[in-house]
């Protein structure tokens, strides 16, 4: 369905011709295209280019904004795939097992030292906003790492996704806001909604991770989630329809953020991409004993 989309071709063709024109050594460009061609949904750039442009900009306005956020994305895949000894990412190998660790490591660094770049053009407040989620998102992957060898509770869980997944979604769309225009609630209110769909989404992630319902990746180490915080808590029975639940509220949260907003294009994108990455991707797992 996204693929389809305008913003997500024109996302996508910006995309090839950044790794195409970089200016890097060999080996970092040869990890680099391997890395961004994995493919993926482009959600958060998507939500870049939707944010800008609903709020009175253009794509080209927050293009540098969009790619620097898919670049800070993927270096958090490469690096979270070598913590977690991965096999396989989006059904290729991962990075570090196609070249080896050192590699994806640098890659990793290059990544977001490059994404801060592009974010320089945007001013002191885009930057220091972006640093900001950058930390959040290393501080996130620790919890998650000893979130097995410690006392990892619910409330740890959700500080760790809201760090580690949901804060690059709130940031992607409150910037993009920021760069166009000088409504602050507009910015808040894409904030919300961010936020929210990046905690649904790593809900719905770990329900299908628990379920056995992806086959996409592979890792040796898996961390402590909901749905086993939940299977301890309340029994086996209960796990699916309590962590749906959980989805549905914070899928929901993301929804209403959006209506502060006239209706437009850019909106109606906006709230499909909360339903695919929540609702839809429950229903197409739905064979996988997942019932909602």
């Amino acid at each position: 369905m996204i693929e389809n989309w305008l913003e997500y071709q024109i996302f996508e063709k910006n995309l090839l011709k950044f790794v195409e024109v970089v200016d890097t050594v060999p080996k970092i460009k040869k990890a680099l295209s391997y890395a961004i061609t994995a493919g993926g949904k482009r959600s958060r750039p998507l939500i870049v280019l939707l944010s800008g442009k609903m709020c009175g900009g253009n794509y080209n306005d927050v293009m540098d904004l969009a790619i620097s956020v898919e670049l800070i994305h993927t270096a958090s895949l490469v690096h979270d795939d070598v913590i977690d000894k991965a096999e396989k990412r989006r059904r290729k190998q991962a990075l570090h097992k196609k070249y080896d660790i050192a590699l994806a490591i640098v890659l990793g660094d290059w990544l977001i030292s490059k994404s801060v770049e592009l974010t320089s053009k945007y001013g002191e407040e885009i930057i220091k906003d972006f640093s900001q989620v950058g930390m959040m998102m290393s501080e996130g992957e620790v919890l998650d790492f000893y979130s097995v060898k410690e006392p990892f509770d619910e409330k740890d869980y959700f500080e760790c996704i809201e760090k580690k997944t949901a804060a690059l979604f709130a940031y992607s769309a409150r910037s993009a806001c920021k760069i166009v225009c000088d409504d602050r609630k507009a910015a808040d209110k894409l904030f919300e909604y961010g936020l929210n769909l990046g905690l649904a989404y790593q809900i719905v992630d770990d329900l299908l991770e628990y379920t056995r319902a992806l086959d996409d990746k592979y890792s040796i180490f898996e961390s402590r989630t909901l749905p086993q915080i939940y299977e301890e808590k309340y029994g086996k029975n209960e796990v699916i329809p309590k962590v749906t639940e959980k989805m549905v509220e914070f899928a929901e949260k993301s929804f209403r953020a959006l209506s502060y907003f006239d209706d437009c294009e850019e909106k109606k994108k906006l709230a499909k991409i909360a339903n695919f990455m929540t609702y839809d991707m429950v229903k197409r797992h739905s064979e996988n004993r997942i019932i909602f």
